[in-house]
């Protein structure tokens, strides 16, 4: 079919053209043979007028007529896609649909994997691709890469509906054995204990509870720096170093290992986890569904209560002869 003279099953061919910026990868996306990839770029060059990739060096490289058409065809695209696969009726017993997420480790731990074991019994035909959170997560929830992308309220994208899923306070563990702390965690040795810190994603994106600390004025000295939360437990174990983190994992963490959890002495924040989906899947049966389910568990879940100072002394059998080391003042970063 074409309208305007351009042959809309070009726009398919464009789009892969466009995301692979190669003839090759473009070909192997869409399982066609080089030659014809190449007959289909040579059409669109001529409809265009443009060359549309370029060679620059040893890579090819957009045009900047081809850098603009980007968004606009994969726009298309997921429009005739959301269209196209649109169905009357949705049955998650018989549903045979994969649903792609993007969260991360801290989210699959304390909520996902309760929302997999239930839809293991409601959807047990259905499919779920989990991947972590990243730098391109908004990208991908631009491109239809993945269908929902469930992250902190302040990474949330402004191109696509947004609903709140559940919230969480930020506290502090360290190993049981540590020589540096006794019944409380002050100030004095949060600010002067080696800290364990997280940064996810490719791109070393920081933590909302390192933005904040920042905001303060406050510079903690991160010793170790790991790209997912659940790696932490074993980083503090045997030595007297802090990590901080969301108090929902951390209460999983303290049964499961000899760590002890403290409330934070410095204020931060709660934080809110945020549910996306693209704007063209708002009448998505399967995604509504799946919405759905992921509401429900959310609206189960425990009310989160972060730990006091004497409940942190309860909850483990601390050693009365382990003495504090003197502390130094915190510091702040200088302006």
């Amino acid at each position: 079919m074409r309208y305007n003279k351009l042959d809309l099953n070009q726009l398919v061919v464009l789009d892969a053209i466009l995301a692979e910026r190669s003839v090759t990868k473009a070909a192997d996306r869409l399982f066609l043979s080089q030659p014809a990839t190449s007959c289909a770029l040579s059409r669109l060059r001529d409809f265009f007028e443009d060359q549309l990739l370029t060679q620059v060096g040893k890579t090819l490289v957009l045009t900047p007529l081809a850098d603009s058409l980007v968004k606009p065809v994969r726009d298309v695209l997921l429009q005739v896609q959301a269209i196209t696969t649109t169905k009357p009726h949705f049955d998650p017993t018989t549903s045979m649909r994969k649903i792609t997420v993007e969260c991360s480790d801290y989210v699959m731990n304390v909520f996902i994997s309760e929302v997999i074991r239930r839809a293991a019994w409601e959807a047990p035909l259905m499919q779920f691709d989990l991947r972590l959170i990243g730098t391109h997560s908004h990208e991908n929830l631009d491109s239809g890469e993945i269908e929902l992308l469930i992250a902190p309220e302040f990474f949330t994208s402004a191109n696509h509906p947004s609903e709140p899923l559940f919230d969480d306070t930020f506290s502090c563990v360290t190993w049981i054995g540590n020589t540096s702390v006794g019944d409380e965690l002050t100030i004095d040795d949060y600010m002067s204990l080696g800290h364990i810190g997280t940064e996810w994603g490719a791109g070393r994106l920081l933590t909302i509870d390192e933005r904040l600390i920042e905001k303060h004025g406050y510079a903690r000295r991160r010793e170790v720096i790991v790209p997912s939360f659940t790696i932490v437990p074993g980083m503090l174990v045997g030595t007297n170093r802090v990590a901080t983190l969301q108090t929902r994992l951390a209460n999983i963490m303290v049964r499961n290992a000899p760590l002890r959890i403290f409330p934070c002495p410095i204020a931060i924040p709660g934080i809110v986890e945020m549910l996306q989906w693209h704007k063209y899947q708002e009448r998505d049966l399967a995604i509504s569904w799946f919405r759905d389910l992921l509401k429900r568990v959310a609206n189960e879940m425990p009310k989160i209560h972060a730990p006091t100072s004497e409940e942190s002394s309860d909850k483990n059998e601390i050693d009365p002869r382990k003495k504090k080391r003197t502390r130094t003042a915190p510091q702040k970063v200088k302006s």
